[in-house]
């Protein structure tokens, strides 16, 4: 039996005046929805979450100390979302503590910082040996100058979607490291888009909470990304019967970014509501 919405997605869609890529699949029936999923986007801070898989193992193999205290190059301090940019510049962060910052903040500076750690060719490289010919970095967080040049980062709403799957059920990379990803995004502060409008356990909640859902609440682990006419989100979700489903929604050419939003957590609504 087909549980996820379409028509009325698709009746949703309909309003936005811009291009949508959009991924939906539940895990437990493998049921799959996808409107324009091979769509190549200007990735934004989505790419953030292959960029910390690689930084992940890397220190699973030992070529990356986790707890290893960094200090920032002055180059990659740059504003847009995050905290770094706006502490002292002597503050010499963990590794451990960029990640994290990286996906639940959004970090740009901390994402420049792992960007160096990692390398952008090595990450290229790490997407395509993984299976996924659609994820590309080639510029650093806030590097306009880099999109004028013609270079920017890149992802699809059907790659993204099947990386979280993959992350979903622990088999990208490995158990311990997908694991890992999942429990830092059920840490986002960026909760606008997917999460607005559901009754989702708060990132600060206690891991107790999150451990034992309550009836009529649900997990959301996301990223979020968004620049000028870009808004885009991507999240596993948890329901309190073990239950779980993956969204990735890709908006591009908009309009009104803040109609990008709303349609997002529209959506995401759409889909709660038919499978809760």
């Amino acid at each position: 039996m087909k549980q996820i919405p379409q028509q009325a997605i698709y009746q949703l869609l309909a309003q936005l005046k811009g291009t949508v890529g959009l991924y939906i699949h539940v895990l437990d029936t493998d049921e799959v929805f996808q409107i324009n999923p091979g769509h190549v986007f200007p990735s934004a801070s989505v790419i953030k979450i292959p960029m910390l898989a690689l930084l992940l193992k890397d220190a699973a193999e030992g070529r990356v100390d986790w707890e290893a205290r960094r200090a920032i190059d002055p180059k990659n301090r740059v504003g847009g979302t995050g905290i770094l940019f706006e502490l002292d510049q002597d503050y010499q962060p963990s590794i451990a503590a960029l990640a994290r910052l990286m996906i639940v903040l959004s970090d740009n500076t901390a994402t420049n910082e792992i960007m160096d750690i990692i390398g952008i060719e090595r990450m290229n490289q790490f997407c395509r040996d993984m299976g996924y010919e659609n994820i590309t970095l080639m510029r650093k967080m806030l590097d306009f100058e880099a999109i004028k040049q013609g270079r920017n980062n890149y992802m699809c709403a059907g790659e993204a979607g099947r990386l979280l799957v993959e992350i979903a059920r622990g088999s990208f990379v490995s158990p311990e490291i997908s694991q890992r990803i999942v429990d830092i995004m059920e840490h986002q502060q960026c909760r606008n888009k997917l999460p607005a409008l559901l009754p989702a356990v708060p990132s600060y909640a206690p891991e107790e909470d999150k451990k034992n859902l309550k009836p009529g609440s649900l997990l959301v682990a996301n990223k979020t990304g968004d620049l000028f006419g870009i808004q885009h989100d991507v999240g596993i979700f948890t329901l309190p019967d073990g239950r779980r489903y993956v969204i990735s929604m890709f908006t591009g050419d908009l309009e009104s970014d803040a109609q990008g939003i709303q349609t997002v957590a529209q959506v995401s609504r759409l889909v709660y509501d038919a499978l809760k």
